[in-house]
């Protein structure tokens, strides 16, 4: 279940999502109440969530390719723990623009990408 409160300001938004978004129902829930705003900042606090799957992620992707062809500003505002980890792995943190998150699955942003490059450079030495 996906419960979106919606605090809006003009010109700002901010979704206040708690449960789970996954396939089905609570995507297209977010989907929907996300597309049909009017505001130029929207932002989405995923403090609340304790579920994301592979659509989930694929929808915030959307939401910011959606909000960058419209000109809209679109932010992930303090994201719960799994979806910190969710978006470290899927190296997501260079396309969402993500505020009030310093660390990325337990790394810091910076030690992430550094940290991929050392493992890749092992690899190819052998």
């Amino acid at each position: 279940m996906l419960r979106i409160d919606i605090h809006a300001v003009h010109p700002n938004v901010t979704l206040r999502c708690s449960g789970r978004i996954v396939l089905g129902l609570e995507a297209e829930t977010l989907r929907c109440i996300a597309t049909s705003r009017t505001e130029n900042c929207l932002a989405l606090d995923l403090s609340g969530i304790g579920a994301l799957d592979a659509a989930g992620l694929g929808l915030l992707v959307e939401l910011q390719c959606w909000a960058k062809h419209r000109q809209k500003a679109l932010r992930i505002v303090r994201p719960s723990a799994c979806v910190r980890k969710l978006i470290a792995l899927t190296n997501l943190q260079s396309v969402l623009q993500i505020v009030g998150s310093e660390k990325f699955g337990g790394v810091e942003k910076g030690d992430h990408a550094a940290s991929a490059t050392g493992e890749e450079q092992a690899m190819s030495r052998r």
